[in-house]
């Protein structure tokens, strides 16, 4: 079977322009502002957060800042679209796609997935509670985003069922299942903490979605989470 790649995207809403000519300076300063912002966002709220505050937030003077967006709204914007690029970035990156093995493959895209959700937890619960507050264009455009997130995971999904792997009747309706599931720590870590440490969350969600996709007869081939070794807090 030809290895899946993934179609190139096309560029949608709202363009965040710079005169920075850096791109890796670019896309590292744009996740250091959408990082600290969405701390400030979550704490303040979004319309009450003024630039100054958001230049505090993100540990640049206000003309750097400039240097990379060009107005309060674009901050906004910039959280929801570096969010999907990261993604985008890493996934690419991790060669996900040329993973032969459909297991192997699922399992290296929801580690990779929960890494990426550890690390911007407060963009994901930010998405989840502010995207009411996007331009109409730009909604439309993160959401284009966040359906191609899905799709990458429907189509790992349709590889391994092709190959008798996997077992769903719904690989679109299971790929929309996974991608929320493996944001349920940011969303409902306040309640699951209480209980498990983030390593322990992590590796139930990975365990939790191979067994739901997996063949019967293929059982074994999921690898238990080092949560099994009695290191729960409950």
């Amino acid at each position: 079977m030809a290895r899946m790649r993934r179609s190139p995207a096309k560029p949608e809403g709202k363009e965040i322009g710079t005169q920075i000519k850096d791109l890796d300076l670019v896309r590292k300063k744009r996740l250091q502002i959408a990082l600290g912002a969405s701390k400030l966002f979550i704490k303040k709220g979004y319309p009450r957060s003024t630039m100054r505050e958001i230049s505090r937030a993100t540990g640049l003077t206000i003309g750097n800042l400039y240097d990379y967006i060009k107005t309060k709204e674009d901050v906004l914007c910039l959280v929801f679209d570096v969010f999907h690029s990261t993604w985008s970035h890493q996934f690419e990156e991790e060669g996900i796609f040329a993973i032969e093995d459909p297991l192997e493959q699922l399992r290296m895209a929801v580690r990779k997935k929960l890494e990426l959700a550890n690390r911007v937890r407060d963009m994901i619960l930010l998405m989840y509670t502010e995207s009411k507050l996007l331009p109409r264009d730009t909604l439309r455009s993160i959401l284009e985003k966040e359906s191609r997130l899905i799709g990458d995971f429907e189509r790992i999904l349709k590889n391994g069922i092709e190959k008798k792997v996997f077992k769903i009747k719904d690989p679109f309706f299971a790929a929309n299942v996974i991608t929320y599931l493996l944001s349920i720590e940011p969303l409902r870590g306040w309640n699951l903490r209480r209980k498990y440490s983030i390593p322990e969350i992590d590796g139930r969600l990975e365990e939790f979605i191979l067994k739901m996709v997996l063949a019967p007869e293929q059982p074994e081939r999921v690898k238990q989470g080092p949560y099994e070794k009695g290191c729960s807090r409950g």
